[in-house]
């Protein structure tokens, strides 16, 4: 299926959300912080990201804009997961450049479902492009 970057400091999260997409079929990358963010994204270019706003170094919002703008991550969609539930922050992310956002708690399945539809729609985007 997809390869997916998952981003939060929350470590039994991480396990849960692992385990979750793993048994959907994806391949899943796990880190902790904004800056381990931005190397695993370089390295593994994965289909999807799905980011924290509270995180150690880099913070969710800081790390969106730079994997925008660089060439090789700018058109991978990142969802971001978070337990912000303010307008403020949801209109932060999407001004950054979020495909879609989350509110913390969550069920697996919702976010499950969430992935399918940004995964689909992105290669609903790449066969559009390959027929131009």
């Amino acid at each position: 299926m997809a390869t997916i970057l998952f981003a939060d400091d929350d470590a039994l999260l991480g396990d849960l959300v692992y385990h979750k997409l793993e048994s959907c079929g994806h391949k899943v990358v796990v880190v902790d912080n904004g800056y381990s963010v931005l190397s695993a994204a370089l390295r593994a270019l994965p289909d999807l990201i799905i980011l924290d706003n509270r995180m150690p170094g880099l913070r969710g919002p800081e790390v969106l804009p730079v994997l925008k703008r660089q060439a090789r991550t700018s058109a991978i969609p990142v969802l971001v997961l978070t337990s912000q539930t303010g307008k403020n922050a949801m209109a932060e992310a999407f001004r950054a450049g979020a495909a879609d956002y989350m509110a913390k708690p969550f069920l697996p399945q919702d976010l499950a479902d969430r992935i399918s539809s940004l995964l689909g729609s992105q290669e609903s985007l790449q066969q559009v492009g390959q027929h131009l």
